[in-house]
């Protein structure tokens, strides 16, 4: 009868070395998941999956705006003061404004829900509308517009801009 030698490998040290080894595996992949998860659900658009059912229907819509031969300018302006304005201008195929519509905006980021903004636009004339953003980071944004008109058409436009202050 011998005693065990001091240092020798068995079955029971393989084992825990396996289970160690793939225990931190497993907690590693499944940190990094989480982190990932919460910094970005993945999801742009909400209601995503219905939206792209709908994608005929606005491309439909998109070819019925080209046809009435509606055009829409969309830019951010500094102020002199500490706000900046969105500005989108309507215009007819004539070149004349569009008064009267009801103007919405959305400011995204491109892969954040981050600074997420919704705005309504004020007419000044002649197919202009405005509205204050009282601070915006800098960065990418996109700009979503609806417009309204009184018929109750509704007219839409995109832009993706840099915001450089």
């Amino acid at each position: 009868m011998t005693a065990k030698a001091k240092g020798r490998l068995t079955g029971y040290h393989v084992l825990f070395i396996l289970l160690g080894f793939f225990g931190v595996m497993v907690a590693v992949n499944v940190a990094f998941t989480v982190f990932a998860v919460k910094s970005f659900p993945g999801e742009q658009v909400e209601k995503s999956y219905l939206q792209g059912l709908n994608y005929n229907q606005t491309l439909e819509d998109r070819a019925h705006q080209a046809e009435m031969g509606i055009n829409t300018q969309i830019g951010l302006e500094a102020n002199t003061g500490e706000t900046i304005e969105l500005i989108s201008v309507w215009t007819d195929s004539s070149g004349n404004g569009l008064s009267n519509l009801a103007v919405n905006a959305q400011l995204i980021r491109p892969a954040s829900e981050d600074g997420k903004l919704n705005l309504t636009l004020d007419p000044v004339g002649n197919g202009r509308y405005t509205a204050s953003i009282p601070e915006l980071s800098a960065g990418s944004w996109k700009i979503q517009m609806v417009a309204t008109t009184t018929d109750g058409d509704t007219l839409t436009a995109e832009k993706s801009v840099l915001w450089a202050p």
